[in-house]
Parts: structure tokens; C-alpha cells; sequence
């Protein structure tokens, strides 16, 4: 097994081509499920402590365990669906190197667990002003976030920006077929 020749949580922010072949080259399975469990967490944390506040509490822990597992599904399913949609437009990726593709470019969502802190204590003590930045910065995060994924997709299936958006896309419009169909019957049952 190769060596590990970069820092990949610093060189991921503004390198994120380099950092996933290095990754891959070292182990592709690097880090991948704490990364997964951390961004499933990240990406509830807000959510669940607005819901405390709401509704009085403390489920965060629990919360955060199922938020983690459900990170980990998501990883696994994304890294699937990823592989097949992009095996119809030519890809080259298997589904345990994309995986480390969602799992290394959510690196930024990780990061804003950090202002999960700041915003704890605002919502306890009702400082909105700490609340608008904390989710101001926690959506750039997750824009930065996007930025990696369109570029490690792109990069592992050997597809250029444009085709990477088009495998993005093709797993969303999976993922979609279920809700509509779900909606349709839903509508047509409430009508019958």
C-alpha cells in the first residue's frame, strides 16, 4: 500500500482532484465511515436542536446516533447509485471509489459541526444574531461541499464538470421516481 503523501483535510478544501487520488491511491476506504457518520450528524444538527428548542428535551445524543447510521445508508446508496448512473454515461468508477468521493467531499459539511457550539448556546440563550451566521456560514460550507463532489465525481469517472452534474443528476431523478409514483398513487386514492 502506498504511502499517504498529503494533508487530505487541508489539501481538500482547495485541491479536491489531487486529494481524491491520492486518497484512493492510498486506501480508498480511508476515514470514508467516520466522514459519513460525521456528515449525516452535521447535516441534522441544526435541525435537531431547533426541535429541542421547540419542543423541549434532550434527544440530541439519540438523535445524533441515528443521524450517523443514516449518514452511512446514505453513503452506500449515493456510492450505488453513483456507480450505475455513471456506468450508463461511460464512467469509470466503482462504487467503493465513490463512496470515497462522498464521504471526502463532505469534509466541509464535517467542518460545520464546529459551529454547532456557537449556535447551542445562542439558541439556549436566544441570540438569533449568532443563529443567522451560523447558518449563513453552514450553507456556504455545504455550496463548498457541492464544489468537491461535482469535482471528485468528475475526476474519478474520468468525466468532465458538465457530465459529472448529468451523474448527479441521474441519481436524483432515481431517487425521485419512488416519490413521485408514491405521490401520484397518493393523489389518486384521495380522489378514488
Amino acid at each position: 500500500m502506498a504511502k499517504l503523501k498529503i494533508n487530505p483535510w487541508k489539501e481538500v478544501w482547495l485541491h479536491p482532484r489531487n486529494t481524491i487520488k491520492a486518497i484512493l491511491k492510498y486506501n480508498p476506504k480511508y476515514m470514508v465511515l467516520p466522514l459519513a457518520a460525521l456528515a449525516g450528524i452535521a447535516n441534522s444538527a441544526i435541525e435537531f436542536e431547533l426541535m429541542d428548542g421547540i419542543i423541549g428535551g434532550s434527544s440530541f445524543i439519540g438523535s445524533s446516533i441515528v443521524a450517523a447510521l443514516l449518514g452511512i445508508v446514505s453513503l452506500y446508496v449515493s456510492g450505488f447509485l453513483l456507480s450505475l448512473t455513471g456506468s450508463w454515461i461511460k464512467g469509470k468508477a466503482n462504487a467503493l471509489k465513490l463512496r470515497a468521493v462522498v464521504a471526502w467531499s463532505g469534509v466541509p459539511i464535517v467542518a460545520s459541526l464546529l459551529l454547532f457550539i456557537p449556535l447551542f448556546f445562542a439558541l439556549n440563550s436566544g441570540a438569533t444574531g449568532t443563529v443567522a451566521t451560523s447558518s449563513f456560514v453552514s450553507l456556504i460550507l455545504g455550496v463548498w461541499s457541492l464544489v468537491l463532489y461535482i469535482g471528485m465525481i468528475a475526476e474519478v469517472q474520468k468525466f468532465s464538470i458538465w457530465k459529472s452534474i448529468l451523474n448527479i443528476l441521474l441519481v436524483l431523478i432515481i431517487l425521485l421516481i419512488p416519490a413521485l409514483l408514491f405521490g401520484i398513487l397518493s393523489g389518486v386514492s384521495l380522489l378514488a
